[in-house]
């Protein structure tokens, strides 16, 4: 869907072009106008409600894993029983009313027309989850004097922008900074206040806590915005693979149709069968020669003896083309020919062609036919009964001169660049002198014919005094009869309004295909193909059952991880450009000044060499997020005029970033050092140490065998809420290899 098109990097001293059309195909507004523009957002909504259950379902595989896992550890570790007994009960209880609550979003049917109860559903597991974290390290302080921590802040954060079925990202923002307010709030009322010193210290802490909140927040809305923006690409590139496929898929009878509309059905398959050998021939780089070879081989001349060729031509045409518009002539021509070729699909005659007044086909040509002469007659006089009521309906003066003569034909397509089929040989030179002698309103045929005829229902005379003078019919000792009769109702009527002229299938009647109706049909086609895209995550067994079994695309994609089974789709997907990695720099970014301000903030010692590595870091990261971002700026800048000269300066900046977002190994390598950064960074809160003091300290506690204050050189769960903040933020970067993600330095 989405080819990159580089922007122009001229030569040295001369300036160049920015061409942003590609990237700004990856832009949330864009995706989602592209989505409203096709219509497409109701079924987007669908198709992201089950992508948020399949999520559901992993979350709550996670849930009770971690739960049971928190049980054991508790009993494992606890040596009260009574302690043990209330932790197990406040996880058990909040566990089965979380997803009890959950739940009733895997009825997909009545959440998609309740679109309420998703956000409201996931509010009040929210709720639920923080009130028992809460209150078991509320119940532990005020019984048991416990002094415990709360411990699954971060986790719940996870769990509201990550699992949970909220499909607006306003809510979700709204729940993840609730939860973040109650747990800073929770920090600050129960903070001892001892001294003002201690106060200073505590407030320290809380504008840390409170920085953590805010780049889980920011983490986690990103995490949703860029979750947003691939879901909606990959839905828009699925809806146009369904959409050329149902195309295709209705192409395919159209072609069938139209060509049988044209030719004998069994010379269509075998035209069609040999142009798809050419294309393969062609693409296999076979000669010109050779091709002509192959298809002279499936398009060969055939003889058919025995059939009955009909003639039929319009009286006082001329008459036509010299008082009627062009527009009004087709439209009388149209519907002549669309009654005469309902006429031949009734009696299962080959029309041939038709030759502006000049109309011939062939009776016993699809299928050895021994009523062949009678079905030609037949149609000849079912012809006759149409012009008539043409005629009266559109009040001109016509008629129709018919020639039927039987015997044997040649029959073939002709032709390189433009195939024709066509029929020769003496019968059918015959049956046109008959047509051209014959008298208005009558079926002029030969005795050849009239031979074969059981005479049911048709009047017969002698033939004109034109044939009996014409060269050629006198030459084969030719006696001729004008025969006349009632056709069959069904072989009279109208096909279609003569005003929109529209493909016709020959070989069966049908009554006109609305538009509507063929859009409805397509719409169907294209819902049912969009319910088989696959999702990642966990499916409900209902929907295990509707699943087509011949979609294996849902095999290719792991159940947890969003990555291919296969390797080598997975390289093809992560060497393709990454678009969305200029947000994923911002994001990186931030964190960064985060994590900074949060080193220098507990950074007791004045370390010189911590502010000069964190100066580094931050000059480092706000130079890439300027050339990431400089693209974006200009376009915006410049209101998106391609023809804008840029300098060379702005070019080279153009050029560098457009050959990190091509290329997997500059971004492998902007990935590392980012990370190295970062890590560096959150390292130096180690060096914040009284060495002296530690030392002391520890000596005490071995003398005395008391436990060391943990706080001693510095906070660790401030170590490690900066920790949980770097690997969340490694996890953002799109196409880089998970196993890398995985084995990055910690």
């Amino acid at each position: 869907m989405h080819q990159s098109r580089r922007t122009y990097v001229p030569r040295k001293g001369k300036p160049c072009h920015l061409y942003y059309t590609t990237e700004r195909q990856w832009e949330p507004d864009y995706l989602k106008g592209r989505c409203l523009e096709l219509g497409l957002e109701e079924q987007f909504l669908r198709y992201q409600i089950r992508l948020m259950v399949s999520y559901l379902g992993v979350f709550f595989a996670l849930h009770i894993g971690l739960s049971v896992a928190h049980i054991l550890v508790a009993i494992y570790l606890t040596n009260s029983q009574t302690h043990v007994l209330v932790d197990v009960l406040f996880c058990s209880i909040s566990t089965t009313i979380l997803l009890l609550v959950l739940s009733i979003n895997f009825f997909v049917g009545f959440v998609t027309r309740h679109h309420w109860i998703m956000p409201l559903s996931s509010t009040l597991a929210t709720v639920v989850a923080v009130v028992s974290d809460i209150g078991l390290v509320v119940y532990s302080e005020a019984v048991n004097k416990w002094e415990l921590d709360i411990l699954h802040y971060t986790y719940y954060l996870c769990m509201v922008y990550m699992f949970l079925p909220i499909t607006s990202h306003t809510v979700a923002l709204i729940l993840g900074t609730a939860v973040s307010i109650t747990y800073i709030g929770y920090y600050v009322f129960c903070l001892p206040f001892t001294d003002p010193g201690q106060n200073i210290l505590n407030y320290s802490y809380v504008m840390v806590d409170f920085l953590h909140y805010i780049c889980f927040n920011v983490m986690g809305i990103y995490f949703r915005m860029m979750n947003d923006m691939l879901t909606r690409s990959s839905f828009l590139d699925r809806h146009q693979y369904v959409m050329e496929e149902i195309w295709l898929r209705n192409a395919r009878p159209q072609e069938s149709r139209l060509l049988n509309a044209i030719l004998p059905p069994h010379i269509a398959k075998n035209i069609q069968v040999s142009i798809r050998d050419r294309i393969q021939l062609t693409e296999k780089g076979l000669s010109y020669d050779r091709l002509r070879e192959r298809s002279a081989i499936g398009m060969a001349i055939q003889v058919y003896p025995d059939v009955s060729i009909l003639y039929a031509d319009v009286v006082n045409y001329t008459y036509l083309t010299t008082t009627l518009t062009v527009e009004r002539l087709v439209q009388v021509l149209h519907d002549l020919y669309a009654r005469f070729d309902v006429a031949a699909a009734h009696f299962n005659v080959q029309r041939i062609k038709f030759l502006g007044d000049c109309y011939y086909c062939v009776a016993g040509l699809k299928a050895p036919n021994p009523d062949h002469a009678q079905t030609a007659v037949s149609l000849g006089i079912a012809m006759i009964a149409n012009i008539m009521e043409v005629r009266e309906e559109w009040e001109l003066d016509i008629d129709m001169r018919i020639g039927v003569h039987s015997g044997d034909i040649i029959a073939g397509v002709i032709g390189e660049a433009k195939l024709q089929f066509d029929i020769w040989g003496p019968a059918v030179e015959i049956a046109s002198h008959l047509e051209s002698t014959g008298e208005s309103g009558y079926v002029h045929v030969s005795n050849a014919t009239m031979r074969k005829l059981k005479f049911q229902g048709i009047k017969v005379k002698a033939g004109t005094a034109k044939a009996q003078q014409d060269p050629l019919l006198q030459k084969h000792s030719m006696k001729t009869y004008l025969l006349t009769g009632i056709p069959p109702r069904e072989s009279v009527r109208r096909t279609i309004d003569y005003a929109s002229p529209h493909v016709f299938d020959p070989n069966a009647y049908h009554e006109p295909v609305h538009y509507m109706s063929y859009v409805d049909h397509t719409a169907e086609q294209i819902e049912d193909e969009i319910q088989k895209i696959p999702i990642v995550g966990v499916e409900p067994i209902c929907w295990r059952r509707r699943k087509n079994k011949k979609d294996h695309m849902k095999g290719n994609i792991g159940m947890v991880f969003a990555a291919f089974n296969d390797s080598h789709l997975e390289g093809n997907y992560l060497r393709r450009p990454d678009y969305i990695i200029k947000y994923t720099v911002l994001l990186v970014w931030i964190m960064g000044c985060c994590l900074i301000y949060i080193q220098l903030a507990t950074n007791e010692s004045n370390c010189i060499l911590c502010i000069v590595i964190d100066i580094i870091v931050f000059l480092f990261l706000t130079a890439v997020l300027a050339i990431c971002w400089y693209k974006k700026f200009c376009y915006w800048k410049h209101k998106g005029d391609e023809n804008y000269l840029y300098s060379r300066c702005s070019c080279i900046i153009f050029g560098f970033f457009e050959k990190t977002q091509q290329s997997l190994r500059r971004r492998i390598v902007l990935y590392l050092l980012v990370v190295l950064s970062l890590l560096m960074v959150t390292s130096l809160i180690m060096l914040n140490c009284d060495y002296d003091l530690f030392k002391i300290s520890l000596i005490e506690a071995r003398l005395y065998r008391y436990p060391m204050d943990p706080e001693i050189c510095f906070q660790p769960w401030t170590f490690t809420n900066m920790m949980s903040l770097l690997i969340g933020m490694s996890y953002t970067f799109a196409r880089i290899p998970f196993a890398m993600k995985m084995v990055r330095p910690m």
